[in-house]
């Protein structure tokens, strides 16, 4: 097994950005290792991509942790899936990164590697989401709990199995249940108040990738007004750090840079990615 790898979550609704999201992993790296988590049994066309883009299936059995999810969600069954990406914490590497599908890589996946050491860091994220992670009229209380949350996206991270396991997260969340039930942020969201009410509770050392690289911003979503293309590259404005991944979210995934002159050239850049990344599948 290498000691580096990443991990990444799809099934067939997301075919069309499979394809952006690993042609535009394999332009930046055409060696790292890949894997794969099924969402759910829907992955037929997905599966197809793999000699194309050299990704492995991770064939683990899931029936410990979809358990628990319909433990912590019983009524609520529709995208309890999602706690599926946390498989990614047991492959037997020295660190992993996981990226949602509905992201771009922009550089190579290697420069956010060699930070993670458990106990010292246990894991890097690529940016923050306030207000989706716990409730809005719970957030005082959220806060004397855990001073030191950052509110970190689950959609990019960068951990290791030393660092923080599948189990652990399960015992966190259950031994703690009645307190995550009351602080987590409703609607349609499942992985990310969960990934960080872990972190949170474990009292897990997180730190931003810009951090630890100054030449990086992390992850932006593609509306962000304070990114442009300099030299080829996508870059955050104000400090000229490179963007390492882009993220389309929720409705957004529908093309709506068409209607935004300022959002054309970053649709151009996810159309060239879906095109070499067809012509790549279809040349396998």
């Amino acid at each position: 097994m290498a000691s580096t790898a990443l991990i990444f979550m799809a099934n067939d609704r997301y075919y069309q950005w499979a394809l952006t999201f690993l042609e535009s992993v394999r332009e930046q790296n055409k060696d790292l290792p890949l894997y794969w988590i099924p969402y759910d049994e829907n992955v037929a066309r997905v599966r197809s991509l793999r000699s194309a883009f050299r990704f492995e299936q991770i064939d683990v059995d899931f029936t410990a942790l979809d358990a628990f999810a319909n433990r912590l969600f019983p009524s609520l069954p529709k995208r309890r899936a999602n706690l599926r990406k946390y498989v990614a914490l047991g492959l037997p590497c020295d660190e992993i990164a996981y990226f949602d599908i509905d992201t771009m890589v922009l550089v190579n996946p290697t420069r956010l590697f060699g930070h993670v050491k458990a106990g010292t860091l246990d894991l890097v994220y690529l940016s923050t989401s306030p207000g989706f992670v716990y409730r809005k009229d719970r957030m005082v209380e959220a806060q004397s709990h855990f001073p030191n949350m950052p509110q970190l996206s689950a959609g990019a991270f960068i951990t290791s199995r030393h660092a923080l396991s599948i189990a652990e997260v399960i015992d966190t969340v259950e031994r703690h249940h009645d307190l995550y039930q009351s602080l987590r942020r409703r609607g349609q969201l499942y992985d990310q108040p969960l990934l960080n009410f872990v972190l949170d509770r474990a009292g897990k050392i997180c730190r931003h990738i810009r951090d630890l690289d100054p030449s990086l911003c992390g992850m932006v979503h593609f509306r962000n007004p304070d990114i442009s293309f300099k030299d080829g590259r996508l870059v955050e404005t104000a400090s000229g750090r490179e963007v390492a991944a882009i993220h389309w979210s929720g409705t957004f995934k529908a093309g709506p840079e068409i209607l935004n002159p300022r959002l054309w050239p970053i649709g151009r850049l996810r159309a060239g990615f879906l095109k070499r990344g067809k012509l790549a599948s279809a040349a396998a």
